[in-house]
């Protein structure tokens, strides 16, 4: 019993991110991202295998929990240094938006906060936040790397399984397939 036309068959989770993802020519047309000029045409990054898939995952995860402008720019310099998708890396910077970076921001201050657990407590008005600013930020820097680091790493493993598990019921599926036209 041969199996031929599973080697060249594409499996599903390549499929559908095309649909999802942004294109070569819009991440291109972006004018902050014109600095990377040919850097942009390297097939690595544009490239939808696993590995690569994966690695975008975890960048545009943690580049998305860091508060600082142009997390896009940062997010497709790292996908260009480490050879990973950047589409994937480009698209899951927008999980923060103006909705959810309050309530991400103030956990992570937290977080930070709960680490170094700073000698005076910052009280929440414009007074106490200015004189104390540099403490707020490290708490809140701190408290970004780990929960990006935690979030990356956590949604790194879920796309894996994910994507493992799609493969494997797709290559089953068309086996049976195979087999039943016999």
């Amino acid at each position: 019993m041969e199996f031929k036309n599973l080697t060249k068959r594409v499996f599903l989770p390549k499929k559908k991110l095309k649909k999802f993802l942004p294109t070569h020519e819009k991440i291109k047309e972006q004018k902050l991202l014109k600095i990377f000029g040919n850097f942009l045409h390297k097939r690595e990054i544009w490239s939808l295998s696993r590995k690569k898939v994966l690695g975008g995952v975890f960048i545009g995860i943690f580049v998305a929990c860091l508060p600082m402008p142009l997390q896009m720019v940062l997010a497709s310099l790292l996908a260009i240094i480490f050879n990973v998708n950047l589409p994937i890396s480009f698209a899951l910077i927008f999980i923060t938006n103006p909705l959810t970076m309050p309530p991400l921001f103030f956990f992570e201050y937290q977080i930070g906060k709960w680490i170094l657990q700073p000698e005076n407590p910052v009280e929440f008005n414009f007074d106490s936040m200015y004189d104390n600013f540099d403490e707020i930020a490290l708490c809140l820097y701190l408290g970004s790397i780990i929960l990006g680091l935690i979030l990356a790493f956590v949604s790194r493993f879920i796309v894996n399984f994910v994507w493992i598990r799609t493969v494997r019921k797709d290559r089953k599926t068309s086996q049976n397939r195979y087999i039943s036209e016999e």
